[in-house]
């Protein structure tokens, strides 16, 4: 298998470190499951803007 180096944004690297931290922890990955669940009942909750 070949391997390429890319080069991005140090802050986009940080941004994807994030997203996949929470995409691992499994009470993060439940609690977004939850708040999906609790969304289709008409529950209103919180919208995040993670970028402007």
């Amino acid at each position: 298998m070949e391997q390429e180096t890319i080069l991005i944004p140090k802050k986009e690297y940080e941004e994807l470190l994030e997203e996949v931290g929470i995409l691992r922890n499994k009470e993060m990955m439940e609690a977004i499951a939850e708040s999906k669940e609790a969304e289709k009942k008409g529950v209103k909750g919180w919208k995040l803007r993670t970028h402007p």
